[in-house]
């Protein structure tokens, strides 16, 4: 009977312990949670990797278009820079033919202005063309005019003031087409706005008359 009190009574302490004391968790349980984080920390590394060389390969095909868009649009510009030439030259020769009625006499295919070293200097190319149905020599002389402003005053120049005083006015000769060059020499402070060319020939009864914006033909 006493030794069963002693026994209960060993018992109660012990049940009453475990109730009253904090219990740590069992280090199976730490371990086991250990080796999930270890796990998981594991394949994101393998997930950060695989994102990483996704994005060297994403960045390499970005990389191979740019360069493709590149060639592509200089081939293109090429492609409408030939298309344009060959235009040209056939809207030149449909106007010596004088098919579609482009031109029926002496005229002025196409006049252009380059800049040079001097910012008062500019040469000048002008090509004319005849008719090739007339086929017969013509011959005369283009008189060029500027207007502008100089000083901020509206003037009109003629060639004596625009060239270097010593070289005549452009002179031609030709059958079907030619081209002259020259260089016109601006005065200080002048501004051009636009250029007359006026073709005077024997063989025509009235001089033709053309008239170019300056800045239009800086732009070709």
């Amino acid at each position: 009977m006493l030794l069963t009190l002693v026994v209960s009574a060993v018992l109660l302490f012990v049940v009453w312990q475990l109730s009253t004391s904090r219990v740590a968790p069992e280090t199976e349980e730490l371990q086991r949670d250990l080796d999930f984080v270890a796990g998981e920390l594991v394949t994101i590394k393998q997930r950060l990797a695989r994102l990483q060389a996704r994005q060297v390969v994403v960045e390499r095909e970005a990389d191979v278009l740019r360069q493709a868009n590149r060639i592509l649009r200089e081939t293109e510009s090429k492609r409408q820079a030939e298309l344009g030439r060959l235009q040209s030259e056939l809207d030149f020769y449909r106007r010596l033919a004088g098919s579609g009625g482009a031109q029926s006499g002496l005229d002025v295919y196409r006049a252009e202005i380059a800049p040079t070293e001097s910012r008062q200097v500019f040469q000048f190319i002008l090509t004319l063309t005849q008719n090739i149905q007339r086929a017969s020599m013509i011959s005369g002389r283009v008189r060029i005019d500027m207007e502008g402003t100089l000083d901020n005053r509206p003037v009109n120049l003629r060639w004596a003031q625009i060239s270097d005083g010593e070289t005549p006015e452009p002179a031609f000769r030709f059958k079907y087409f030619q081209q002259l060059e020259g260089y016109l020499v601006l005065p200080d402070g002048f501004d051009p706005l636009r250029i007359s060319l006026t073709l005077e020939s024997k063989n025509q009864r009235k001089p033709v008359v053309r008239t170019f914006e300056w800045a239009n033909l800086l732009g070709d």
